[in-house]
């Protein structure tokens, strides 16, 4: 098992280089299966999003999992590698983890905090899956990086200061008024930020909106969307003194709400001024009961919550590190596991054919509950026998993230074909590793001398000393010829 990873992001290219590698939902199973079609790639996934295009894959080797990128790259979407090289960077073995768990986690998000990459991350994964392209080490690793992401999420702060200006000017919405669900919105002007700071406001219950514009065709546009009303801009007198929440986002060069306009407005009245040049006159925050922000006030705001997921981020990076952490040691673990299975395996097959053999060689009638008594002691000696070496190697591989005791067990059992293995790539090879066990090599019986015993109370052999020692002498050569 190799773990690696290719790709660019916003940090490295500009939108067009991004979009020459993207590739759409739709394409994803076809890309994929072209993509492990190369020599040495196992596995793949593709994240591929409007700030970033990364390939994970599973292959046998750094260099394999490298020139199949590029040959996919190359032959798939049809660019040019070598012009692309500038802005391409990878990752290898847990170097690509912990860039997939900071991905999610938003830790390297154009705007930090953001949520949508979790659901990006958890498209790709299943995409995978449902192509057939995902090995166990892939899933493993895509299915911890969406743990890392909900942990980031829920035990620090990192998503909940809004930093948009749309999403700010919601939060001091709510600020000033508890519910929204009897409240009046004016929106004047049609632009992007009014209709999204709507949206967000129907989102939290608001039912009234009376969209204002100079084009009345657009304010009629916006208007059936929110399931509002047009207004012609002339009667913007009118409309203010019904007003709650006022929200401009104009095009004009000069103020359009002054205070001789608020002249009989309510007794509370919200401005939100997301304009540039400003469509209010910053007079009409002195009049009382209006409350007025601009950009700047919003702009103010905004620096704060960043600076506050800025702080979260050292946090969310500690889970990061952690989580890591943790998929090596599963690593770690799952290339310790089929050794050890394989180990008792094989022990429990010459278990059972000594048995078989020595009930043979002894010529007795050994009724089922005989039989139960020799499975239990034979599987007791096997058990004993093998604890301590099975507890040592597990602790091996979690507590010292490192495979020596691994590898002497493999090289005295003859699992690495007569070679030591490195401590490391044991754990780089876990896919390999993990592959079924072979069966076990057939074994020449070793000569039992034959005795003539039944047995006692509590299962006790009855059995002269002579023969018990010859009995054992004969499991002791037998075990230690087939060896």
């Amino acid at each position: 098992m190799q773990l690696y990873m290719m790709g660019l992001s916003y940090k490295t290219a500009d939108v067009d280089v991004r979009e020459s590698v993207a590739i759409s939902r739709p394409h994803l199973a076809s890309a994929l299966c072209s993509l492990t079609a190369y020599e040495g790639v196992r596995g793949a996934v593709i994240l591929s999003t409007c700030n970033r295009t990364e390939i994970y894959v599973d292959a046998q080797s750094p260099d394999l999992a490298r020139e199949g990128i590029r040959s996919f790259l190359r032959e798939y979407r049809q660019v040019d590698v070598d012009e692309l090289e500038p802005h391409l960077y990878r990752r290898e073995g847990f170097e690509a983890v912990h860039h997939l768990f900071s991905v999610v986690s938003s830790l390297d998000s154009m705007v930090l905090g953001e949520q949508q990459i979790t659901g990006q991350v958890r498209n790709a994964f299943r995409q995978a899956m449902q192509a057939g392209t995902c090995t166990m080490v892939l899933a493993r690793m895509f299915r911890q990086a969406l743990t890392c992401g909900k942990r980031v999420r829920n035990e620090t702060g990192i998503s909940e200061s809004h930093v948009s200006v749309s999403t700010v000017a919601i939060d001091v919405a709510r600020a000033e008024f508890e519910s929204f669900h009897d409240k009046t919105v004016l929106i004047v002007g049609s632009g992007e930020m009014s209709e999204l700071a709507a949206r967000y406001l129907q989102e939290q219950g608001v039912k009234s909106f009376i969209v204002s514009s100079r084009t009345y065709a657009h304010a009629c546009t916006l208007a059936h969307e929110l399931c509002g009303t047009a207004r012609q801009f002339d009667e913007l007198p009118e409309l203010l003194r019904q007003a709650d929440i006022v929200i401009s986002s104009t095009a004009a060069p000069h103020y359009i709400l002054v205070p001789s306009l608020l002249a009989g407005c309510k007794d509370h009245v919200l401005i939100l001024d997301i304009a540039l040049p400003r469509d209010v006159d910053p007079a009409c925050g002195d009049i009382p009961g209006v409350t007025l922000y601009d950009l700047d006030a919003l702009g103010k705001i905004i620096a704060g919550n960043q600076e506050k997921r800025r702080q979260a981020a050292d946090e969310a990076r500690a889970i990061v590190e952690g989580e890591t952490r943790a998929f090596v040691a599963w690593v770690g673990e799952h290339a310790v596991v089929p050794t050890i299975k394989k180990m008792r395996n094989d022990v429990e097959a010459i278990r059972v054919h000594e048995v078989e053999h020595m009930v043979k060689c002894l010529d007795a009638n050994l009724s089922e509950e005989d039989m139960r008594v020799v499975e239990c002691a034979t599987r007791a000696i096997v058990n004993k026998i093998l604890h301590e070496p099975t507890v040592r190697m597990k602790q091996s591989a979690s507590h010292n993230r490192d495979f020596e005791c691994v590898e002497a067990v493999r090289y005295l059992f003859g699992y690495s074909d007569g070679m030591v293995e490195h401590a490391r790539s044991l754990a780089e090879d876990a896919e390999s590793v993990g592959a079924g066990a072979a069966a076990p090599h057939a074994m020449p019986p070793h000569p039992i001398p034959h005795a003539h015993f039944t047995f006692g109370p509590n299962g006790v052999p009855n059995m002269s000393e002579a023969d018990m020692k010859a009995m054992c002498e004969g499991l002791f050569a037998s075990a230690a010829t087939n060896e």
